[in-house]
């Protein structure tokens, strides 16, 4: 049996400037308190619990300690979480990815300049509902073509189209052509990350060529729902999984060939230890 690893696959860099920031505040001695998730993976914030990183919802939960750090996900959040923190004297330490800043400085700067601010993405994700705040919370999140046509836009209205970093290429680019049609003039910003588009695209061209597709992510994970998607559309049997103990070896009976790719925030230990097991297959 061949074991085929997409080229990129695994933690992106975005992901690994969090995770290496949030290690090192680890170290200061001081309270560290992650807002919701550090990224959307499990093992890796189970991770940063076992080395003393507290988790909370709401800023509301950290309580008064002198010098207390909260750390700001890679997702990114709304300009008012930091209003919050600011005011009850936390250090914020952000971890946001820098594809994300840029998403959130467009949705502030159109909403600025009276435009109608759209966003391709998916509706509740974090990253998403923090770009609707920079927008002062004026943007309209579509999932599908039918969400544009269902806009009550004008024909020569101001509008300004922006991605959810981890959207599918196609996705958005089928959407602004609709918003197009709607919208001829409408700003077309394609904010979707350069490591989203590289592992999108490696993952595929690695499905086409086996019998079994494996894509290694939380299932929190948007960029790692969309490599399952986008492999399962190539015709090849596509699993996701979280880690190696959710393999089925009915899956890979009989199978020549195996692809495995991993989310941009899956770790490079939880993928070696899926190889371990698939190499060790009879």
């Amino acid at each position: 049996m061949e074991i085929v690893v997409a080229q990129h696959s695994g933690f992106c860099e975005g992901v690994e400037r969090a995770f290496q920031i949030a290690l090192q505040q680890a170290q200061a001695g001081q309270p560290v308190y992650m807002l919701g998730n550090l990224v959307h993976n499990k093992q890796v914030v189970d991770k940063l619990k076992a080395g003393g990183i507290r988790s909370v919802a709401t800023v509301a939960e950290i309580p008064a300690e002198l010098d207390s750090i909260i750390l700001i996900s890679a997702h990114g959040v709304p300009p008012e979480v930091y209003d919050e923190a600011k005011a009850k004297g936390l250090k914020i330490v952000d971890t946001t990815c820098p594809w994300v800043k840029r998403a959130q400085n467009l949705a502030g700067k159109l909403a600025n300049e009276g435009c109608a601010v759209v966003i391709v993405g998916d509706k509740g994700h974090a990253e998403v509902q923090g770009l609707v705040g920079w927008s002062r919370g004026l943007a309209r999140v579509v999932q599908t073509v039918a969400d544009i046509e269902a806009l009550d836009l004008a024909p020569d209205q101001c509008v300004g189209l922006i991605a959810q970093t981890t959207q599918a290429e196609a996705h958005f680019q089928t959407l602004a052509a609709a918003m197009k049609s709607r919208v001829p003039a409408v700003e077309v910003h394609n904010t979707i990350c350069g490591a989203t588009h590289k592992r999108q695209s490696a993952a595929v061209e690695v499905a086409r060529q086996v019998d079994l597709m494996l894509v290694i992510g939380d299932k929190m994970s948007a960029n790692t729902k969309r490599l399952t998607e986008l492999c399962t559309a190539t015709g090849t049997e596509t699993h996701q999984i979280e880690t190696a103990f959710d393999l089925d070896e009915k899956w890979y009976d009989g199978k020549k060939r195996i692809g495995v790719t991993g989310g941009a925030s899956t770790p490079d230990w939880v993928i070696a230890e899926v190889l371990t097991v698939l190499r060790s297959a009879p």
